[in-house]
């Protein structure tokens, strides 16, 4: 019989997957942006925007599965790992929530130039993986700072 500590860690890994990996998906659609005619940018918008919907919504497992998996497994709140890694995730919020609809918003508008649209993108799809990557290393190497 599998325990629940295990069943939560499953679903955290699981998570953390589908928080990162649609951001590959997203550099693989930006570079389609940068050539793509203006007709064919809004669907590519759509799925980016999709891709950034599963990123927020495993975000969202992957913080309730956390801090279950702190409590199952009694960790202390005050391991410097800990403290670090919600740091990093409170800034990864903010950022995912002002990254990229400001870059969107422009689309359509006198404000959009594709080349600079499809550059933005990718720096910020850069910038918060980079985020998240300092999250995984937080979580499995587990530094003892303080």
């Amino acid at each position: 019989m599998i325990s629940i500590y295990t069943l939560l860690l499953y679903i955290h890994i699981l998570s953390a997957v589908l928080s990162i990996g649609p951001l590959f998906v997203v550099l693989a659609i930006v570079k389609k942006m940068r050539t793509a005619s203006h007709e064919e940018m809004s669907p590519y918008i759509q799925v980016f925007q999709g891709a950034i919907t599963i990123v927020k919504h495993a975000g969202h497992v992957l913080v309730a599965s956390g801090i279950l998996l702190m409590w199952r497994g009694g960790y202390p709140w005050t391991t410097s790992w800990v403290v670090l890694t919600f740091l990093v995730m409170a800034g990864s919020i903010v950022f995912l929530a002002r990254a990229f609809k400001p870059t969107i918003r422009t689309f359509n508008t006198p404000a959009y130039n594709q080349q600079k649209f499809a550059s933005l993108l990718q720096r910020k799809a850069w910038m918060y993986i980079v985020l998240l990557l300092i999250m995984l290393w937080l979580m499995v190497a587990k530094p003892v700072i303080w």
